[in-house]
């Protein structure tokens, strides 16, 4: 598959009850637990097993996607229309269009079901929950807010089972975008507190005990070997594009092109050693690489910085997912950087980047 159409972003989801309906109709229902034998006089009481790393993180970000959500309406209300500053409210709008996608990304096959049945059948009397005590009712606490989000997203990818390490790193990643969007066209109407840096490869380390009860799982080898090897390829080929691209400008544009090349080639370097005490395919950095569609003329020129972003970011994402868990922190830190990356590049991310919307089994 070419760059350019593995890039395509995925259709948008337009209704909640949409999504719903699609993440029901793509999750593989698990078989029932706490199914003992039955004793003379009655069933025995059912007693739920304690809760596993995955449903602990699970609750958190639901916890703190629920806070970021109130803020994002207390926010978008304070708005005067009559600020004339269109950046803000768009960057307002895609981020409360993301965040229903998330949550229902991160509900499991029996919570989405009964939120279908509640939607098609509420209950009598049924309200909305009140908007919690502690939610964001400024831009600077709702930018503290996304922040809190994208380290907790990276911290729970780096301990959670593989099938639920990839969206979750898909939303930390949007959020690391809509960070930087957000803070860039809030800073043209008033000051905003200075930014947290994202979490290095250095700073993730596990940071919560594992249940032994439930301890998470990994993907199949072969799917990693196949994903570590694609990225490497990826890796060495946008070092090398922008070396190319360096060479046709001058100045400070020059050096951040070198600058790139050098990141890109310092990872797949990182990613070659990984393989290769993993008994993975190793992939040697080559010296010349072709340019897609053979010539780079002013317009790929242009593009390509974005498309190599995008292109890291799926495969950093598909890696995370696929990795065994001490191999997560290099594709973690990453996948972050490019989103964040990506923010001065593009205007529209999907709410989970590198994933269809019936992926969202993966979450449950």
């Amino acid at each position: 598959m070419s760059l350019i159409a593995r890039l395509l972003p995925a259709a948008p989801v337009t209704t909640r009850r949409g999504v719903l309906r699609i993440a029901v109709g793509a999750m593989i229902m698990l078989p029932l637990a706490g199914c003992g034998r039955v004793s003379l006089g009655g069933p025995e009481e059912y007693t739920p097993p304690p809760p596993g790393i995955d449903d602990l993180y699970r609750i958190d970000l639901l916890t703190l996607l629920h806070r970021v959500t109130a803020g994002t309406d207390h926010v978008m209300q304070a708005l005067d229309p009559a600020a004339g500053e269109p950046a803000l409210p768009a960057a307002l709008t895609a981020l409360s269009t993301a965040l229903p996608i998330q949550r229902t990304a991160l509900l499991t096959g029996a919570q989405l079901e009964r939120e279908l049945e509640a939607e098609e059948d509420p209950a009598p009397g049924r309200t909305t929950p009140p908007p919690p005590a502690d939610a964001p009712t400024d831009i600077a606490g709702l930018l503290g807010a996304l922040e809190e989000l994208r380290d907790l997203a990276a911290a729970a990818a780096r301990q959670v089972s593989g099938s639920l390490a990839r969206p979750v790193i898909a939303i930390g990643a949007h959020t690391a975008w809509i960070s930087v969007r957000l803070r860039t066209a809030a800073s043209t109407t008033g000051a905003t507190p200075a930014p947290t840096p994202a979490p290095t490869a250095e700073e993730l380390a596990p940071s919560r005990e594992v249940p032994a009860t439930d301890p998470p799982s990994i993907g199949a080898q072969a799917d990693y070997h196949t994903v570590i090897e694609q990225t490497q390829q990826e890796e060495w080929f946008a070092g090398y594009l922008h070396e190319v691209l360096a060479a046709r400008v001058e100045d400070e544009a020059r050096q951040q092109h070198l600058d790139q090349a050098e990141l890109h080639r310092t990872r797949a370097e990182q990613l070659g050693l990984i393989a290769e005490e993993d008994h993975a395919p190793v992939v040697a950095r080559q010296a010349v690489y072709a340019i897609p569609g053979g010539t780079l003329d002013a317009e790929l020129a242009g593009e390509l910085p974005t498309l190599l972003s995008q292109g890291l970011l799926v495969n950093h994402i598909a890696l995370v997912g696929a990795a065994p868990f001490e191999r997560r922190p290099l594709p973690l830190a990453a996948a972050l950087t490019e989103a964040e990356r990506l923010a001065a590049l593009v205007d529209r991310m999907e709410p989970l980047p590198s994933l269809e919307v019936e992926d969202l089994s993966l979450g449950g």
